[in-house]
């Protein structure tokens, strides 16, 4: 029988992820099974909740910190007795995106993306969500088969009619199944929203 849940390994193949950043996952408090294994649609939620929470904490810090008006130590300036050309360059701020965002935020974003496919796939898996183009060809299908059975009843019930109405057979059927085509042409026409329940 197999075990419930997924390894780290499996559900870092499954999101995207290193298993390293997996496993620093569940250290930051990603839940796991008793078993010790991954809950996967329960790590999922979480990951959707604490991703962002991240990013709202270390905004949170940084404004504290802004707040509180502490300015970083600075040293003293030393000058040189003789003009001398610099041999390093400055220190360099964090990381930087092309678009000028730091580096961790673009990993932290990128990451967002992989759980939001991660979650569309195991909603798929476990039948929750269907192809469109499945539903179109299924929606189709029904319509067709309905129409083709309404056309079917109006060739049963035109001699029955014809029968109680002491009609031409050929003529009811003529009448019934002209007008019968012009209702199911005007329901093709009517968009799904607008008819009646």
């Amino acid at each position: 029988m197999a075990e419930a849940g997924e390894s780290q390994r499996q559900f870092a193949q499954r999101i995207g992820l290193s298993q390293g950043r997996v496993t620093q996952l569940v250290k930051e408090g990603l839940p796991l099974l008793a078993n010790g294994r991954i809950d996967t649609e329960a790590a999922i939620r979480w990951l959707e909740q604490n991703l962002d929470r991240e990013r709202s904490t270390r905004a949170k810090h940084g404004s504290a910190g802004a707040a509180t008006g502490a300015a970083p130590p600075q040293a003293t300036p030393v000058r040189p007795a003789m003009p001398v050309a610099p041999t390093a360059l400055p220190p360099a701020a964090a990381p930087t995106s092309a678009a000028g965002a730091p580096m961790a935020e673009v990993r932290r974003q990128h990451e967002i993306v992989k759980v939001a496919r991660a979650r569309l796939r195991l909603e798929t898996e476990k039948g929750r969500l269907i192809n469109r183009d499945e539903i179109k060809v299924a929606i189709f299908n029904r319509a067709r088969r309905e129409r083709n059975a309404h056309l079917g009843w109006a060739l049963r019930v035109a001699p029955q009619l014809a029968a109680e109405l002491s009609v031409d057979p050929a003529l009811m059927f003529t009448a019934l199944d002209r007008h019968l085509r012009e209702h199911l042409a005007d329901l093709a026409k009517t968009p799904l929203l607008e008819l009646p329940e």
